[in-house]
């Protein structure tokens, strides 16, 4: 029964994010009072312990690309509250697997656009601005202009969802 209430909760996220662009916090606060509560219902103290370090994972992993503005807090926010419903190794696991998607989705989106190599070359150039400086500079490259045309953006949401699927669902 938990996994069907985490595969609703990525499942409306999902759409929320693309219908609106957002995930709302409101729908965060549920998902991670739900998933506690599940914790604490089924291992007491010790569930909360555990779905708490669950949560944190994606948190400390991905702060850094949302830091540079690659990443939305609303997905790492959606990841750690997925992480409440999942073990620690789950939690990897589904993190990875979602990064994976991404890149996938990123990758088939580019070819659509046609932009590829013109991506490819931002993103050298800004390893390597970021090298030569030593200090963490804001990825995305005209993004007042690019937020209107949407180009290069993913809605992570959907990677999230199917990462869970993927490995919950038993296709893993």
């Amino acid at each position: 029964m938990c996994i069907i209430v985490l595969f609703f909760i990525l499942a409306v996220a999902a759409v929320m994010d693309l219908l609106f662009d957002k995930i709302y916090n409101e729908w965060i606060l549920i998902a991670i009072a739900a998933g506690l509560s599940y914790a604490a219902w089924q291992r007491g103290g010790y569930g909360i312990l555990s779905a708490s370090i669950a949560m944190a994972i994606p948190i400390m992993l991905l702060y850094p690309l949302f830091r540079i503005g690659a990443l939305g807090a609303g997905d790492v926010k959606l990841l750690a509250a997925a992480g409440c419903f999942l073990t620690v190794r789950e939690t990897v696991i589904c993190l990875g697997l979602s990064l994976f998607f991404g890149a996938v989705l990123s990758l088939i989106k580019m070819l659509a656009e046609r932009n590829f190599i013109q991506r490819m070359k931002y993103l050298l150039s800004y390893i390597l601005d970021v090298w030569k400086c030593r200090e963490w500079k804001f990825y995305r490259q005209d993004a007042e202009d690019r937020k209107k045309r949407k180009e290069g953006k993913i809605h992570f949401s959907l990677p999230v969802l199917l990462g869970v699927i993927i490995y919950k669902g038993g296709f893993y």
